[in-house]
């Protein structure tokens, strides 16, 4: 990913010492899509005007693999709610790149992911980032920290696939709803 693009005022993103968990109250705000929610078919169309293009989630990043799509960075924990997804590991292996792991518990953002994430934002090359623990929330971390003009599809369960057009506007939404979370110190 190139940072030839405006960036998304991504560098005032604070983060305590030991990050952010996820409250209760917030569960539900968080199961509301973030961007438009898109069939495959209109999502393979629709993708091929974006600048960069990051994939969260181990069905939405095959997904595009398989349909021919090699996002700029690409984010999974290899398991679905099914369990393990061994044909993303296989595919992952055959694809050039950096790869990270960072550790992350479910319902939290880590010091790590934000710090590795701004790393791939600005990374030429692809990344592949895989995330010991959960990488839901690392969607909100990506929407806060890429450039302007980054595409962003993650996966909602039992829903389909999300796409975020990312812009200041996302971004500042983004980095509220991070802000909001619970800081762990």
């Amino acid at each position: 990913m190139s940072t030839a693009s405006s960036p998304s005022e991504s560098d005032d993103l604070r983060v305590p010492r030991r990050g952010w968990a996820l409250p209760d109250h917030m569960r539900e705000q968080l199961r509301m899509p973030f961007g438009k929610l898109t069939e495959e078919k209109e999502m393979l169309e629709v993708i091929t005007d974006c600048r960069n293009l990051v994939t969260v989630g181990d069905v939405v990043s095959t997904t595009l693999l398989q349909k021919g799509v090699c996002p700029d960075i690409l984010i999974f924990d290899y398991k679905t709610k099914r369990g393990e997804t061994n044909l993303l590991k296989e595919m992952v292996d055959g694809i050039e790149g950096k790869s990270v792991v960072v550790s992350n518990p479910a319902g939290c953002i880590t010091p790590q992911l934000v710090a590795e994430a701004k790393k791939a934002m600005s990374r030429k090359g692809r990344t592949k980032m895989r995330v010991k623990g959960e990488e839901d929330l690392a969607a909100l971390v990506c929407v806060a920290l890429a450039p302007s003009g980054t595409c962003l599809v993650y996966g909602l369960p039992d829903e389909g696939m999300v796409l975020v057009r990312i812009d200041r506007e996302t971004s500042a939404r983004a980095k509220s709803l991070i802000y909001a979370m619970e800081e762990l110190n």
